[in-house]
């Protein structure tokens, strides 16, 4: 999944100031490398990935990786990959430049990085992609598009690797002993609402068996939050990222969507934590979450389809997450090309990760392959995740502040104030006067 964590500590004009002069100071320390000598089996160049990712996905990945070192391994080149936890990724990226010692590539989230290609972080990668003859006319155009920051002349900062988006999981014996039909899933407000209602099982006023899978705080009810909003006319943001809360009552008729959940349906329950063990263990029937889930759910055999969102608002969208690969500040600039070479390759060869890893294809080549939809996971628990795509479009706000407009995350500022909500201990119209102030002021920063 993707890195939610914001940049916090040293003020943004100290880090470039930082990074320049580490820069500059590893350039005269720093031994020859790719642009000091040529490529050799015997003497092959290393190329230093760092990677985030580390459930069932993290081991298709590393499968990758193994496949291009195979593929390389008589041409000089090797990538050496390092884990990296997802809380700390940004951190250890940030010290590494600074100290000219950055890896050379890594994995970002479309959208979330403005804030390091301000700082020279991340390179621009427009000419490299260029020179390495990488066909960008094989992208989707939305995930190119979400891989260029307007504010910064619109350049590319990432490769677009897999994109994803939340889509229901459903309990298919839930949905059989309620003798509801699995081959029409909802797909609408009010026939969720029924589904959920059929499924849900209690114990007295306590819900034992959510029938929409939902938690207390964190990232489940904000990212439900955020669809539904959206799915009502709410945005974040206006189109020209200059006026925050447009249309803030649609924003509050969601968050009392939520709450009903909780409070009049009594379909879901604040007690599940552990949202991806609960629904792995039955305690809940209607889970929308995203393709990383798959292997593991897949792996211990629970019985379940995934289906559409349902269109609960008057505009049908649902969470969009691009992932992709990351060029960092070199004090050697000559690794760049030979970086975008491998990095080109696993682009050309992401048949496998977008078939058993995660996420659908950006490539437009490798959605068209006739054995796309019967590779890897089956399509009933995988299809959604593809065709979803076509209404993904509630994103990330390409600013420098964008981390507190993410929708996907349980701990950023926008989740810690929809809690006091779900607690009650917040109103919604306070809750929404906090979110239009601060996002107000993020976007006014750029």
């Amino acid at each position: 999944m993707s890195v939610r964590t914001t940049l916090n500590g040293t003020s943004a004009l100290n880090r470039r100031g930082l990074l320049k002069t580490a820069g500059a100071a590893a350039a005269l320390l720093a031994a020859p490398r790719l642009a000091t000598r040529r490529a050799s089996a015997g003497n092959p160049i290393e190329i230093v990935h760092w990677s985030w990712l580390a459930a069932s996905d993290g081991e298709i990945w590393a499968r990758m990786i193994a496949d291009f070192n195979e593929a390389h391994k008589d041409k000089g080149v090797q990538i050496k990959m390092e884990v990296v936890p997802e809380e700390q990724y940004v951190t250890k990226v940030l010290a590494a430049v600074a100290t000219g010692k950055a890896p050379d590539f890594g994995w970002g989230t479309a959208g979330k990085g403005a804030q390091l290609a301000r700082d020279e972080v991340v390179i621009p990668l427009d000419d490299l992609v260029a020179k390495a003859g990488l066909d960008i006319a094989d992208f989707s155009a939305s995930s190119i598009a979400a891989s260029r920051y307007p504010k910064y002349d619109n350049k590319m900062f990432m490769i677009p690797m897999d994109l994803m988006s939340l889509q229901p999981e459903i309990n298919l014996d839930h949905v059989k002993e309620a003798g509801l039909d699995a081959a029409n899933p909802p797909a609408d407000g009010a026939t969720l609402l029924e589904w959920a209602k059929a499924m849900t099982k209690r114990d007295g006023d306590k819900v034992t068996r959510s029938g929409i899978m939902m938690t207390g705080s964190g990232v489940q009810p904000t990212v439900t939050w955020g669809i539904v909003a959206e799915q009502m006319g709410f945005k974040r943001a206006s189109d020209d990222l200059k006026t925050a809360c447009v249309n803030p009552e649609a924003g509050k008729q969601a968050m009392q969507w939520v709450l009903d959940l909780f409070d009049k349906h009594k379909v879901s329950t604040r007690d599940v934590t552990d949202r991806y063990k609960a629904f792995g263990t039955g305690q809940g029937s209607i889970f929308w979450t995203g393709p990383w889930t798959l292997n593991g759910y897949v792996g211990q055999k629970l019985p379940f389809k995934t289906a559409l969102f349902p269109k609960i608002g008057d505009k049908h969208v649902t969470y969009f997450e691009g992932g992709g690969l990351e060029l960092y500040q070199q004090s050697d600039t000559g690794r760049y090309e030979a970086t975008m070479q491998a990095v080109k390759w696993l682009s050309d060869n992401s048949f496998l990760w977008t078939t058993v890893g995660r996420g659908a294809s950006p490539r437009k080549s490798i959605l068209e392959r006739p054995d796309y939809k019967t590779t890897g996971n089956s399509w009933d628990v995988r299809g959604a995740f593809v065709d979803g795509m076509d209404f993904a479009s509630v994103g990330e706000i390409p600013v420098v502040n964008g981390p507190n407009f993410t929708i996907y995350s349980g701990g950023n500022f926008l989740a810690k104030t929809l809690e006091g909500v779900w607690s009650g201990q917040t109103s919604i119209d306070a809750a929404m006067t906090q979110i239009q102030t601060q996002w107000q002021a993020d976007l006014d920063e750029g």
